[in-house]
């Protein structure tokens, strides 16, 4: 079967596909013995290239040519650039290079991938979706559509259980994510009569700037320092031999700590061997801190949904099998914390997406071919049974809406009122009717906006000439683009003009329709472009007419 499912990881990515009985299995990386592949790039030189652990091995002693965490990057504006031997690669780049490494350990296994699946952390904004979405199609993948991480994890493992109603908190600590999720499973009958089971996401929360990486820093700047002290040495004294040294042994050593009490660690340091232990509790002691941290956005989330309808918690990504993490949750949630498939579960229920995605065409070639005793007749036949099975329903990530002149009060404001709110069920829709600001526009400037608020209005960032700004950190308002919609002449400012928002997961579509002469306008915000705005207040609609 062709169809696939991605998790484009921070520290490690992973790819899966439905097997020939329908279930979910992951694609095993035999170069570097793992289900998994590192997500870490190394130029060596300009003719060669390096994705996975080969490429992580070079972090401390060629680290200027290797980067990772790229994921902690994708589509944030400003964000920075890597040049080697001349060329200069964003992080949407970077990421094609891992997600063609993924493809290119389906096909060195006799295998195709046309359509593709790929996971985003919950709480990605337009932007970071849509360079992921660009990321795969420079790797030359096919992408059906995006699925946030904890969903697809909800959806893996509900696809093992009995059909019964729950809902479930999803613990989701990747090596550079975190999310929380709460997700309805419930069984509901579907156009056709068939009873499905329903995923409907119920709240969510996260942070891209936290993950096992975070718990890798701390263990290793405890051994460095733990080494210097022995030597009598300054960290910048330590040779960069020696720091990879440390480097490549604490993802072992935290591994250790997650069976054992203590774990030793012999690191040459400038030609004198030293030994380091440490203790489990010392590790919990110095990490603490961050452990809270995400418990702390599980309490907000549980603002949302109360800890008391919470029937099961899933214990999703590598770094969920430390102790400290199963302990905090279980003190939390006593009774209810499952570990599930943390490393997979995310891509396998990626590809339990994708099939759902193809299932209307897959159907239709099975029935087509009843007798066929082909393999490939077979896969689709069994993974409709599968995916027909389920229905998701997930949440806008942001809010979304238009940016407008208020004219009511002696000074205008100019504004963004909030279409859709962050939470609501995609797809979601919304329509209001709008009014150029002056009689005989030639045209108005429409522009769209994101953010994480959920008020009705907010008054956007302004530069000096009351132009509104492309980032506001107080909401986290972004501007998506503009879309202009030109006017016929003697326009009048009483001509109304309705503007719709949809929001889904592939984008933001933004329409605005001309009422008195019928003609639309519309655009499809997906990818990262420059923003020209127009300083003319002019251009603008307004919210009423007077």
């Amino acid at each position: 079967m062709s169809t696939y499912g991605i998790d484009l990881g921070t520290t490690y990515s992973c790819i899966a596909r439905l097997d020939s009985n329908g279930n979910p299995e992951v694609i095993r990386n035999n170069e570097d013995d793992s289900n998994t592949v590192a997500s870490v790039v190394f130029f060596e030189n300009e003719n060669n290239v390096i994705v996975g652990q080969a490429a992580k091995e070079n972090v401390e002693t060629d680290g200027d040519r290797v980067v990772q965490f790229v994921k902690r990057e994708i589509g944030k504006r400003n964000t920075r650039t890597y040049e080697f031997d001349g060329k200069t690669y964003t992080p949407v780049e970077i990421s094609a290079l891992i997600l063609t490494r993924l493809k290119n350990l389906v096909e060195a296994q006799g295998g195709t991938i046309e359509d593709v699946v790929i996971t985003v952390p919950a709480y990605f904004g337009l932007e970071e979706r849509s360079a992921t979405r660009q990321a795969g199609e420079l790797a030359g993948l096919n992408v059906l559509s995006l699925i946030n991480e904890p969903t697809a994890a909800a959806l893996s493992y509900c696809a093992r259980q009995f059909q019964e109603d729950r809902t479930i908190l999803v613990y989701d600590l990747g090596g550079g994510t975190f999310d929380v999720t709460v997700v309805k499973m419930s069984m509901v009958q579907n156009e056709s009569g068939r009873d499905v089971q329903k995923i409907t996401v119920l709240a969510t929360g996260g942070d891209d700037r936290l993950g096992g990486k975070d718990w890798d820093d701390r263990l290793y700047n405890h051994i460095l320092h733990a080494c210097c002290d022995e030597n009598g040495l300054t960290p910048e004294e330590v040779e960069a031999e020696t720091r990879q040294d440390i480097r490549s042994k604490v993802e072992e050593a935290k591994r250790k700590l997650s069976k054992k009490q203590s774990a030793k660690v012999r690191i040459d340091v400038n030609g004198s061997r030293t030994e380091v232990t440490i203790k489990r509790t010392d590790f919990e002691q110095m990490t603490s801190d961050i452990v809270a941290k995400t418990m702390n956005f599980v309490d907000a989330t549980l603002e949302k949904v109360p800890a008391e309808a919470i029937d099961t918690v899933l214990l999703v990504g590598g770094s969920t099998y430390m102790p400290m993490i199963i302990n905090a949750v279980e003190s939390k949630f006593p009774g209810k914390v499952q570990q599930h498939d943390p490393d997979q579960a995310v891509a396998k229920g990626a590809a339990i997406y994708a099939s759902m995605l193809v299932e209307e065409v897959g159907s239709l070639s099975a029935q087509g071919d009843e007798t066929s005793d082909s393999p490939e007749g077979k896969t689709v036949q069994h993974a409709e049974q599968l995916t027909s099975k389920f229905t998701v329903e997930d949440q806008t990530p942001r809010s979304f809406g238009p940016g407008v002149v208020d004219t009511k009060g002696a000074k205008h404001k100019y504004v963004l009122e909030n279409f859709i709110k962050i939470g609501e069920k995609m797809p979601a829709v919304f329509s209001k009717t709008y009014y150029p600001l002056e009689d005989n526009q030639e045209r108005v400037l429409l522009r769209a906006f994101e953010n994480m608020s959920t008020d009705d209005t907010l008054i956007p960032c302004v530069d000096e000439d009351g132009n509104p700004q492309a980032t506001d950190p107080a909401h986290n308002v972004k501007l998506l683009g503009e879309l202009v919609v030109n006017l016929p002449p003697n326009t009048s400012r009483d001509t109304p003009i309705k503007v719709t928002f949809k929001v889904d997961a592939s984008g933001v579509h933004v329409e605005a329709v001309n009422t008195q002469t019928d003609e639309t306008f519309e655009t499809f915000l997906r990818t990262e472009s420059d923003i020209d705005i127009e300083r003319s207040a002019v251009h603008q609609l307004r919210i009423s007419s007077d």
